[in-house]
This record gives structure tokens, sequence and C-alpha cells, in this order.
């Protein structure tokens, strides 16, 4: 079986998308998958606007595309090198959870690869239990950079080679 009949793998933005100001990534919608796993590559050469607070990361729930109704605790995980060589590239920290992920200096963060995760049964429902489906990745505080980013969603909950849409 091919790997996009069991995952959804599609990119959350332009390559080399400039980070000027707090800003959102395309959502993704969960309803028919278990896991999204979100790659981001940030640019060596990110720097912190003159001023501004450190990058923070968080992920938005929300019943449709783009909104918020709740930030998601997810799991997350950074490549340890700046600048990955193939030595290290597969070199990642230690899983740890946030709901609001903060890298206080440049160097935490330019030239490096993070991995943000979420489980279905993480995300967040409403008083009567409904699930927001929809998860958006967004970024505060004002950077100067550009990044790439992919969503990976797996653990389907559908039978068949046809993908139902996710973005």
């Amino acid at each position: 079986m091919l790997i996009q009949q069991n995952q959804a793998i599609f990119p959350l933005c332009e390559v080399n998308t400039a980070l000027t100001t707090s800003s959102e990534l395309n959502s993704v919608n969960m309803k028919y998958y278990d896991h999204a796993a979100f790659v981001i590559q940030v640019a060596s050469t990110l720097s912190w606007s003159v001023g501004a607070s450190a990058v923070i990361f968080s992920i938005e729930s929300g019943t449709s595309d783009s909104a918020d109704s709740g930030d998601v605790t997810f799991h997350w995980s950074v490549n340890t090198a700046s600048a990955a060589t193939l030595s290290t590239v597969m070199t990642y920290s230690a899983d740890a959870t946030s709901s609001a992920l903060t890298f206080s200096t440049v160097g935490d963060l330019a030239g490096h690869t993070i991995i943000l995760q979420v489980d279905a049964d993480e995300l967040k429902t409403t008083s009567l239990g409904k699930v927001y489906d929809w998860l958006t990745v967004d970024f505060t505080n004002a950077t100067v950079g550009t990044i790439d980013a992919f969503a990976i969603l797996s653990k389907s909950r559908y039978s068949g080679a046809d993908l139902p849409v996710a973005v």
C-alpha cells in the first residue's frame, strides 16, 4: 500500500513563507484521522525583531477552518543541531508537552526542525461533547525569517484508498 493511501501529507504554507508578524498556518481537519504531526523547518536566518518577545507556538482547535475555540496541549520535539547536517538531522530532543511553546533565543529555533504532534483524543470539545476537529498552528510575536511547514495526518478512521479532504 502506498503512503498516500494511509496518510494525508500536505504543505501548510508556501515554500519559504516569511514570518514578519504573528500569523497562522493553514488549518487541517482531523475528522477522519487520529493523529496529526506538524513538521516545521525554520531558516537559519531567523532573527527576533527589535523589542519583540520570543516566538510562541500554539495549536488552536475549532469547529471550522481558522476557528480558535481553545488551545490544545501538544507534544513537541526539536532537532538538536542548528542547520542540521546528515549526522545530526534525526537527533531530536526528548518528547515534551506544551500548550504555548516558547523559544527564548534565536539559537533555539533558527535552522532547526520542530515537530508538533496531537492525538485526536487530545482535541478540545464543547460542553455538549462536540469535538473541535480543526487544528491551526499559530505563531505569536514578531520575527524575521522564513519557514516551510507540512502536516502529516495518520491513523485514518476510514477504509479505502481515497483520502477524504483534510485541508
